[in-house]
């Protein structure tokens, strides 16, 4: 339970924006605990810089590809979020052949 006399850390507070980004996206179609193809796309879209349009489509593309559900739930998510945080920490270019591209 949190104490609400004691600020959130950084951290606290980036956790609560990325779970309230995932879900702002997320409630707009059907399942509104999970992102869809186009969710995700237009999430990449307007929350991620580092990239461009055509690199966040074709990323979303392969993540989807790759994963059974044809949707990504939070969990999935985070563990992308993470690839592109390796990516931005390595100078930014998320290649194909990196590890970006295995969520």
């Amino acid at each position: 339970m949190a104490n609400p006399t004691v600020m959130p850390t950084k951290l606290e507070e980036a956790l609560t924006t990325i779970k309230d980004i995932f879900a702002k996206y997320a409630k707009e179609c059907e399942k509104p605990d999970t992102l869809n193809i186009d969710e995700l796309k237009k999430l990449f879209r307007s929350e991620i810089k580092m990239l461009n349009s055509e690199s966040l489509d074709q990323f979303a593309e392969k993540i989807i590809a790759n994963d059974k559900s044809n949707d990504i739930d939070f969990t999935e998510f985070m563990r992308i979020l993470a690839a592109l945080a390796s990516c931005s920490k390595s100078g930014g270019g998320c290649q194909q052949t990196s590890k970006c591209g295995k969520p």
